[in-house]
């Protein structure tokens, strides 16, 4: 019984062999069949490939373009496919020899890539239900230039309307699936060929990610954007001169998503070209220095269809964060006879883009303002700013129907004061009237001095600000009418002169003495209880800008108030001194 327990055992241990040889030359063939698959994927099918794309580019596109490939490696079992040293490539030569009467392309690309993978590639799926369906297309360092060769003719908005965000799905497949498709640190350069001297712009990184894209007859709703779920950009370190060459503007990085339909760029620059004195010489006449930083601007609710199909910009709201505007004017350079800068209602009716924006909001915002008549420039400024501007657009529809654009909010007048500020538009009126008001809080007077001192020879030399309350000016592009109270205390004025004689002492001690004890109140209200008002009249110059038009208004009521009233002032206060005592 012993040995024929053995002998059982023996049996079985030769039977489990023979059935982990066969278990084991199982899979020794499917490997060797696998590498051959895997190599006739890699060595064959890469050939037919590459073969196929260079030869249909070319028929495809009647000789206009040729297309090369390095290498192109298949992985029939994983799905995958490489390409390697990829290039696009246009015959301008031939472009330039098509007859007028040949359809040709307004631009021609030129497309190079180093690196592309698709993965997961379901090729049976493809043979034998006619769909496609990929996880993932990688497109690395794509270097994309774009050549603007003519300009194509305006469209009329009916033919725009015809444009579809749909994919269209190519003959013979039922569908179209890819998870995602990459576009990895690529470059951009455009150049228009169209004027007469050549443009260059470039953009020296820039990666695109469409996710989700579903080509079928379910998915060409047109909520989804060129048949995928969302499209996101990011765009890094791009800039761009002005046309005039005065200034640079400067991208950080710009992103999109059109699933999100929200868009950012974080620390844009707009950089003068120039030095301080040396710009406006540039110009040839009197204009503003700006230097402009946004560390961050966002936008949302962005309507990509309408922008990209129409042209127009839709979106609810834009948020400006850490504004810094640093604008100096050398006065003592000539003014451009006949310049007339535009205000700002004019200025969106102007705009060649429709734009509807609900909301504009800004954040910790600082303007610097500095002006210079003399040897040193005078400084005012703005801290801590935020404001608020509702319906920004030009809308012509909206227009017509009336529509009051309102931009309110606060500011500290040299870090001191505490401002509030509100604006009303009407931006559809042609005679682009407007209605200002505002109020500043208690200050130290004094604070205003760097830019008094350097404007005129004087100086607080003591005086608290109560409140400055501007209660409404109507104003349109002719001239400005309002009321003014400026409540203080304790107010001096030091006059000044750098003449060293004694004329120059009795001159200034005279002037010092009027200003102090007849045109300027030490006091409002007096010590008596008098309550002195300005009356606001100003007529506009229209060869300045709306923030020129705005101060020299204030300007006019603090004249006012202090005794210094024109004719039309003068007849403005009899009639309300008149419906008083009525």
């Amino acid at each position: 019984m012993a040995d024929g327990g053995c002998l059982m055992s023996m049996k079985k241990k030769k039977t489990l062999r023979l059935i982990l040889k066969i278990i084991a030359g199982t899979l020794v063939f499917l490997m060797l069949a696998a590498s051959l698959v895997f190599a006739a994927g890699y060595f064959y099918y890469g050939k037919i490939v590459r073969r196929y794309v260079v030869e249909f580019v070319k028929k495809d596109s009647r000789g206009l373009y040729s297309a090369d490939i390095g290498s192109v490696y298949i992985n029939l079992l994983g799905g995958n496919i490489t390409i390697s040293d990829f290039s696009l490539t246009p015959d301008t030569a031939l472009y330039r020899r098509k007859l007028p009467g040949d359809t040709l392309p307004p631009m021609l690309f030129r497309l190079n890539i180093k690196y592309l993978r698709v993965e997961d590639f379901r090729f049976l799926q493809a043979l034998r239900k006619h769909e496609i369906v990929i996880s993932g297309i990688g497109i690395h360092e794509p270097e994309i230039t774009v050549f603007r060769m003519y300009k194509k003719p305006h469209t009329s908005s009916a033919d725009t309307g015809k444009q579809s965000m749909s994919i269209p799905l190519p003959a013979g497949l039922k569908s179209v699936a890819i998870g995602e498709l990459l576009f990895a640190r690529g470059t951009l350069d455009f150049y228009d060929l169209t004027g007469d001297t050549l443009v260059h712009q470039c953009i020296p990184s820039c990666s695109v990610s469409i996710k989700n894209v579903m080509v079928d007859s379910v998915h060409s709703r047109k909520s989804r954007l060129f048949n995928s779920d969302d499209i996101t950009i990011v765009v890094n370190g791009f800039s761009v001169k002005t046309g005039n060459g005065m200034n640079l503007l400067s991208f950080g990085e710009i992103g999109l998503s059109t699933g999100k339909s929200s868009g950012y760029i974080r620390n844009f620059h707009l950089v003068p070209q120039y030095g301080m004195y040396e710009y406006s010489r540039k110009f040839g006449f009197q204009t503003d220095r700006l230097d402009i930083t946004v560390p961050l601007l966002s936008m949302t609710r962005i309507d990509f269809s309408q922008l990209i199909f129409e042209g127009k910009l839709s979106a609810g709201l834009l948020e400006i964060d850490g504004l810094v505007v640093d604008d100096f004017r050398d006065k003592r350079i000539p003014r451009k006879p006949g310049l007339r800068p535009a205000m700002p209602q004019e200025a969106l009716r102007r705009l060649k883009t429709c734009v509807r924006i609900d909301s504009v909001v800004l954040r910790n915002g600082k303007a610097v303002y500095a002006e210079q008549t003399g040897p040193r420039p005078g400084t005012v400024f703005f801290s801590d700013m935020s404001a608020t501007l509702t319906g920004l657009t030009n809308d012509t529809a909206l227009l017509q129907a009336g529509l009051v654009s309102e931009l309110k909010g606060t500011a500290n007048l040299m870090g001191k004061g505490k401002m509030n500020f509100n604006m009303k538009f009407r931006v559809g009126d042609k005679q682009n009237g407007f209605i200002y008001s505002s109020s500043l809080g208690p200050m130290d007077l004094r604070e205003v001095n760097p830019m008094l001192t350097r404007l005129m020879p004087a100086e607080i030399s003591s005086g608290k600000g109560r409140e400055l309350l501007v209660q409404q000016i109507v104003a349109n592009d002719d001239e400005a009418l309002g009321k003014l109270v400026f409540t203080y205390s304790d107010l001096h004025i030091k006059i000044s002169s750098n003449e060293k004689s004694i004329w120059s002492d009795i001159k200034t001690g005279v002037i010092g003495f009027v200003a102090n004890s007849f045109v300027v109140n030490v006091a409002n209200p007096t010590g008596a209880g008098k309550l002195n008002t300005g009356v606001v009249y100003f007529k506009r110059d229209k060869e300045k800008g709306i923030i020129n038009f705005i101060w020299k208004s204030v300007l006019s009521g603090l004249k006012s108030q202090m005794g210094f009233n024109s004719k039309e002032q003068k007849e403005l206060k009899k009639k309300a001194e008149a419906g008083h005592k009525r």
